[in-house]
């Protein structure tokens, strides 16, 4: 090859990737990688023998009547279990008034158990929580979110799939920190228009779960299988006096043959699944937060009404009336020390067949390391994931505090909580863990218990968290509850773990 012709190749393929370059987008990422590890003594709560005859499984045999027990299905009853989660969030710079924003994760819902295939799915809930979302399908790399920011002289305007946060993640989570593992998912449209201090965004979604062949032989998008959300949030944001006042209002409403809710609830006897039927729900939710030098106050409050669907029994519609609400005061005392005082409560259902006025709180809100945080049945009976619990029927009350240097926190808190319903001889009550309503024989405690939480992070560089905790749970009289005249004798809950958090 001659001087001149290699000038010629080399000069054509700088001038190639200039134009490559010229016609790329500038693509920022972002992400989290953590992996952790747990050890939970005691999970079943008791150390009495339950075996299949008085926790039956569908494959145990014949099915019988759900009796309200508190008794957990034995087996080990020693949680060790490893998880990770992985997710990453590109940000795609289109041109000055578009960017197109996204999140991916691997596995099922974030993240996955160590030791297992990453699309493994931990699923079927089963509870009431109405509005909390899922991810939307089961494979190995899930798109959470993917929607174009567009940004206008009146608003900025979100279209696609995305998640919404609101307030303290009662009931609308966005899911931002790095070990959340669920979020509120939207596919839609939000627009976010600002005065001054003032905003408003209206926003209409479909909302789905993943695709249920079962529901939906044909695959059809058809009308009958839809859940639709449309809302509006107001608030007043006033920066210069640190404080926020917001409220949002959104009507949910699912037709009949559904896939996100309509095998959500338990008939009488194990297996017997209740078709939900159509339903339309109205959420008001509240948000305040003011902060004066070193104390600030935050608070929350929500009231849930409309019609429930077939909760009880198939062809017995049911309206809801459900409230929730937290407080939480804190107190900076120095640089290093804080403390605060958190209480709340989500209310719980009778067990009657006209009203459903249970609450369920979003499965990342949580008060402590052990109680309410995991879905205990789902340690030996499977089927379910460990994580999809929510806080339901309880008020508590929390004490905390967090010593902080350059790379530590130290934590620890005291945690008291009771249930705001329970069974009463002589008539109906309902099971807010397994989700069925039943006849009570026997008067219930009302105690969960007491925890206590102690737990440090330690900031290994900007970007890497090396945490760890230990939690021991009194278990309270209410577990010991079997709807017969002999009573569980209780173990209480302890353990701990460690995690590693990667963030980019």
């Amino acid at each position: 090859m001659t001087v001149k012709s290699l000038r010629l190749s080399s000069t054509l393929f700088i001038s190639a990737l200039s134009i490559n370059s010229a016609m790329a987008l500038p693509i920022d990422w972002t992400g989290v990688f953590g992996v952790d590890t747990h050890n939970i003594a005691n999970t079943c709560r008791t150390g009495d023998t339950i075996g299949p005859a008085e926790k039956p499984l569908p494959s145990d045999g014949p099915a019988i009547q759900r009796s309200g027990t508190q008794a957990l299905r034995n087996g080990d009853c020693g949680a060790s279990f490893q998880t990770y989660t992985m997710r990453l969030n590109p940000n795609i710079i289109v041109n000055d008034g578009v960017t197109l924003k996204g999140e991916l994760s691997s596995g099922y819902l974030r993240g996955g158990f160590a030791g297992e295939d990453s699309a493994n799915n931990y699923d079927g809930s089963g509870n009431n929580a109405y509005f909390f979302t899922t991810p939307a399908q089961r494979s190995s790399l899930n798109v959470n979110q993917m929607y174009m920011e567009l940004y206008a002289d009146t608003a900025l305007v979100k279209i696609g799939r995305f998640a919404r946060g609101f307030g303290m993640g009662m009931i609308f989570d966005d899911g931002r920190d790095p070990w959340d593992r669920f979020l509120t998912m939207y596919d839609g449209i939000d627009a976010e228009m600002k005065i001054g201090n003032f905003s408003v965004a209206p926003y209409y979604a479909k909302i789905s779960s993943y695709n249920d062949t079962k529901a939906r032989p044909q695959g059809q998008p058809v009308g009958d299988f839809d859940v639709r959300e449309l809302g509006l949030v107001a608030k007043y944001d006033n920066k210069n006096k640190d404080f926020i006042a917001s409220i949002l209002y959104a009507k949910r409403s699912s037709e009949a043959k559904n896939s996100l809710y309509n095998s959500t609830t338990t008939g009488p006897t194990p297996g017997d699944e209740i078709d939900r039927g159509k339903t339309d729900v109205t959420i008001i939710d509240g948000f305040l937060s003011k902060k004066w030098n070193k104390f600030k106050v935050t608070a929350e409050a929500a009231l849930m009404t409309g019609d429930y669907g077939d909760v009880y029994a198939a062809g017995d519609d049911s309206k809801i009336s459900a409230n929730s609400g937290v407080i939480d005061l804190k107190y900076d005392l120095n640089p290093k020390w804080d403390m605060g005082f958190l209480a709340g409560q989500a209310s719980g259902d009778k067990g009657s067949s006209d009203k459903f006025e249970a609450a369920y709180m979003h499965p990342n809100f949580q008060i402590a390391d052990l109680m309410f945080r995991y879905n205990y049945a789902a340690f030996n009976e499977g089927g379910k994931s460990i994580f999809d619990s929510s806080i339901t029927n309880a008020r508590f009350f929390k004490l905390y505090g967090n010593y902080k240097t350059d790379k530590w926190t130290w934590k620890g808190a005291l945690i008291m909580a009771n249930a705001l319903e329970t069974a009463k001889a002589g008539s109906r009550a309902y099971h807010h863990e397994e989700n069925y309503a039943f006849n009570s024989t026997q008067k219930q405690d009302k105690n969960y218990g007491w925890e206590i939480d102690l737990g440090f992070d330690y900031r290994w560089n900007p970007n890497v968290t090396i945490g760890g905790y230990y939690g021991y749970w009194m278990v309270g009289d209410y577990y010991a509850f079997t709807n017969a005249a002999k009573e569980l004798s209780l173990s209480n809950v302890h353990g701990g773990g460690l995690r590693a958090t990667l963030e980019f």
